[in-house]
């Protein structure tokens, strides 16, 4: 479960550390960022541990699979979900981003990945719904960062249910240089041809907390946050993966607590208790089988 837990916390405090540097940085543009400064980093852990050369192992139909996966991931999902920290409250966006265990259920069945269970089934219905009250929190407003939201949420469920052929085949170290790499190009080619700018404006280097804050969302979140997370996949299933989606909005909270000093009420509390209900019954239907 250590991949799983620091898989977790580093997600959790994505929303909350990015929302603040939306006033310097485009979104996308910050999303182009901070996973290149993940791949760098990921590229050295690999130089280190002497993996480095597997890349050359990596068939072109495979290629092609991994490339795909960085397109998904990073030029669409994470762009859309920057947008989404940008156009609304950091806790909404982690929020409603986090519905995406219905959307890998779901995605899992039609795929033949997973089997209908309906002890999973209800615990993702139960997720949902404590979703739904830690989001009433700031209203049910469909707003742009709410549509940002729900796309990326949508999209990122195909990234895991995908992703799950790629693990089984290569070291997340791997597959995570290859998928960053090739979601760049695309995304760098965006920045390029559509007038949003490829490099971080001067006004962003005003504040030394930007940089700090940008190195720990390249170098954690997107570096080992992203190993840990493929790990998750690898040892249990995307469905059991996605549990990591319906503790976040909880933590996602008590991180805007502690860092920007959001205020809980009780609808937090009542939406906690059936994320933990909705967590506890998929961990119980899927963990327990594998061990």
């Amino acid at each position: 479960m250590l991949n799983f837990s620091i898989t977790l916390i580093l997600f959790s405090l994505l929303e909350v550390s990015s929302k603040n540097l939306m006033n310097y940085v485009d979104a996308v543009t910050l999303t182009f960022y901070r996973f290149a400064l993940g791949l760098i980093t990921i590229i050295v852990y690999a130089y280190y541990k002497k993996i480095l050369g597997d890349i050359k192992k990596i068939t072109y139909t495979d290629f092609k699979l991994l490339a795909m996966l960085g397109v998904i991931n990073i030029t669409l999902a994470m762009s859309l979900l920057q947008l989404a920290v940008k156009y609304s409250h950091a806790a909404t966006a982690a929020v409603i981003f986090c519905s995406n265990p219905f959307f890998v259920f779901l995605f899992s069945i039609l795929s033949g990945e997973e089997k209908f269970n309906m002890r999973c089934f209800a615990g993702v219905i139960a997720g949902i719904g404590g979703v739904a009250l830690v989001m009433a929190r700031h209203g049910f407003h469909i707003s742009a960062g709410a549509v940002f939201a729900v796309l990326s949420s949508m999209i990122f469920a195909v990234y895991i249910v995908v992703n799950k052929k790629a693990a089984a085949a290569h070291k997340p170290v791997i597959i995570n240089i290859v998928s960053f790499f090739s979601g760049l190009v695309v995304m760098a080619a965006y920045l390029i041809f559509s007038g949003r700018g490829l490099f971080l404006p001067p006004v962003f280097f005003t504040s030394f907390e930007n940089i700090v804050i940008l190195l720990f969302l390249g170098i954690a979140v997107s570096g080992a946050g992203y190993i840990t997370f493929i790990n998750t996949i690898k040892r249990y299933s995307p469905v059991s993966a996605s549990v990591i989606f319906l503790l976040k909005p909880a933590l996602a909270t008590l991180f805007a607590v502690l860092f920007i000093g959001e205020k809980l009420d009780s609808l937090f509390y009542y939406g906690l208790f059936l994320v933990m209900s909705g967590s506890w019954l998929i961990l119980s239907s899927k963990y327990y089988k594998t061990n």
